[in-house]
């Protein structure tokens, strides 16, 4: 008579997403027209296959996908997504800075101002 063989027992445990956290990609200053990636990561089994984008105080999402692409300022989070539940992130802010070439701008909308106030004042003074 041979051996009864050993039986396996293999345990799959089912769980929602936890540990729900979003990693910005380039860290640090970011200045207009930069472009800056919001990546969102979990925990759990099965692995998270949905994610959706939203920025607070918005009712409506903003974007979907584990990356997301942040254009403007504003504090933005994750919710990540299996067919056992879900879970948030928490908000992280994306600041969003105005470099030098908006005061360029500025500049040379004032000096074209300035020069055309001088245009004037030297017409009305040979006028006179």
């Amino acid at each position: 008579m041979t051996p009864p063989l050993p039986l396996i027992f293999l345990l799959m445990i089912h769980n929602p997403p936890k540990s729900v956290s979003v990693s910005i990609s380039p860290s640090g200053e970011i200045l207009s027209g930069d472009s800056v990636t919001l990546i969102c990561s979990s925990d759990s089994n099965p692995p998270a296959l949905n994610f959706s984008w939203f920025k607070e105080n918005e009712s409506s999402a903003v974007g979907s996908g584990q990356s997301f692409s942040a254009l403007q300022s504003g504090r933005f989070y994750c919710q990540a997504h299996n067919q056992h539940g879900s879970q948030r992130s928490d908000a992280v802010t994306v600041t969003v800075h105005h470099g030098a070439g908006m005061n360029v701008i500025v500049i040379a909308a004032t000096s074209g101002g300035l020069f055309f106030i001088i245009i004037i004042i030297i017409i009305i003074i040979i006028i006179m």
